[in-house]
């Protein structure tokens, strides 16, 4: 039952990923902080353009992931990958315009435009991981396959978290981001809106999409699928372990830069060259995360890079407070950060290369195969978690006095920032490494359940050919 893919079309696959990943990891990184220190808004009213966008976003995703099963027969999931690529783009770089006129003005300007962007991005994203599980049937080819894309959006990551400072910063003549001018922001906005587009545009040059099947049984109302989704073997703790993970990376992900300017002392220059190495180490790891993921399982490798992510988010906030404003790189610091990125690509490779095995237990229970709305249901949780990790940072940052547009904070805000950048969401990696280890799936079992199709698949064929002959 294997169905090995050509690097050819895995790369071609995986490309449409550095679209995907820089665009949502800049937002998901440096949008707080863009709206908090260049547009002048409160951390709070920050947080919640945030949820309020993200809840936007969410609400779309199950939609889209219905919308793209249904219409699969008959128009494909490639289509709306070409049909939302340019949109995307464009609805990026309006993010990152700095709206003027009164407070009321900028928060609505700031909200229209992110909503905009959700709209865009769920029409691609969704269709687009819906073909994983059509593309790679096997179980540990999945995981390769999600590698390369893993591979692809993890060096996006890298450009997303460390690009904008350097580029902010050059373009206003400024030394930190914090005085960076509004157009300069506004020109990362641009460029990176561009390579979002050209990267969707060209995987969809790429993919060859598999044929489209005929539903084997009919569509039920939106509410009833959604629901009857979590029924499905291995579904709900596959959910729940990535709403998790995703709320410790985005508690990390969106106060890494207050953290490192302000805690560390760090300059733009020196911010991305931190950042280089942690998505840079992460990335020349993915080969041996695959290799141990064959080996352990992937659960067991989740559960180990979890464990290294939460020791690393420790060592790092240990280390800054004992040390205080280091003011440049050193040796340790780029150290904990390597040692932190392995853990990290772990943590980004193994849910989304869990997620499609359980597609083949759906269609046992339900009789379709239904990729769309599972990933969908997934990317719903994983907005969620990461507007309502923004929101609680945003709080946390006004309750503890974060004053916007200075590097300089008191002590009692640096406190709280490494806070929730170290322990914070050091447990909670450890509680998704709990439920990593609960995760039912394993390669004997998705083995048993393919075949169970199969045999049925031959079954069907077998019974059509005897109804035909009936009827000649």
């Amino acid at each position: 039952m294997k169905n090995q893919l050509s690097v050819g079309r895995k790369l071609g696959y995986g490309v449409a990923d550095v679209g995907a990943s820089l665009s949502f990891v800049a937002v998901n990184t440096w949008f707080f902080y863009f709206l908090v220190n260049s547009v002048g808004l409160e951390p709070f009213l920050a947080g919640l353009i945030f949820i309020l966008g993200r809840l936007f976003d969410a609400i779309l995703d199950p939609i889209m992931g219905v919308i793209s099963d249904r219409l699969k027969p008959t128009f494909g999931r490639k289509r709306f990958i070409v049909l939302g690529a340019v949109p995307l783009g464009v609805s990026f770089a309006l993010m990152w315009l700095s709206p003027g006129g009164s407070q009321v003005t900028q928060i609505f300007g700031s909200l229209f435009f992110f909503m905009l962007f959700s709209a865009a991005y769920t029409l691609v994203q969704v269709p687009y991981m819906a073909l994983t599980p059509e593309l790679a049937p096997d179980y540990d080819e999945r995981t390769n396959l999600t590698s390369y894309r893993m591979g692809f959006g993890t060096f996006a990551s890298l450009v997303a978290v460390a690009l904008p400072p350097l580029i902010v910063t050059n373009l206003s003549g400024v030394a930190t981001p914090v005085d960076a001018l509004p157009s300069a922001w506004l020109t990362m906005g641009i460029i990176f809106g561009i390579v979002c587009s050209l990267a969707y545009l060209l995987a969809a040059a790429s993919i060859r999409e598999p044929a489209r099947n005929t539903l084997l049984a009919p569509a039920q109302s939106f509410w009833t699928e959604a629901v009857s989704s979590f029924r499905v073997y291995g579904f709900k703790t596959i959910f729940y372990l990535f709403i998790v993970v995703t709320v410790g990376l985005m508690i990390v992900n969106s106060l890494l830069p207050f953290f490192l300017e302000s805690n560390l002392g760090l300059s733009g220059d020196a911010q991305s060259l931190a950042l280089g190495t942690f998505f840079g180490v992460a990335i020349l790891v993915f080969p041996l995360w695959n290799l141990l993921g064959a080996k352990l399982g992937k659960r067991a490798a989740l559960a180990l890079g979890l464990g290294i992510t939460a020791s690393g988010a420790l060592i790092l906030v240990g280390v800054s407070a004992s040390t205080g404003s280091l003011g440049e790189v050193t040796p340790l610091l780029l150290a904990i950060f390597a040692f932190t990125g392995v853990g990290l690509s772990a943590v980004l490779l193994f849910p989304w290369a869990m997620l499609p095995d359980v597609v083949e237990f759906d269609e046992l229970a339900s009789g379709r195969r239904r990729e769309g709305l599972m990933y969908a249901l997934f990317t719903f949780g994983q907005k969620l978690a990461g507007s309502l990790s923004v929101f609680a940072n945003g709080i946390v940052a006004s309750v503890f006095g974060y004053q916007q547009g200075l590097a300089l904070q008191t002590p009692d805000t640096l406190r709280a920032i490494a806070m929730m950048v170290g322990p914070v969401a050091a447990l909670v990696f450890v509680c998704a490494l709990v439920l990593s280890l609960r995760f039912p799936i394993t390669a004997q079992s998705h083995g048993e359940a393919r075949a169970k199709l199969q045999k049925e698949a031959v079954r069907r064929s077998a019974s059509q050919l005897v109804s035909q002959k009936e009827k000649s």
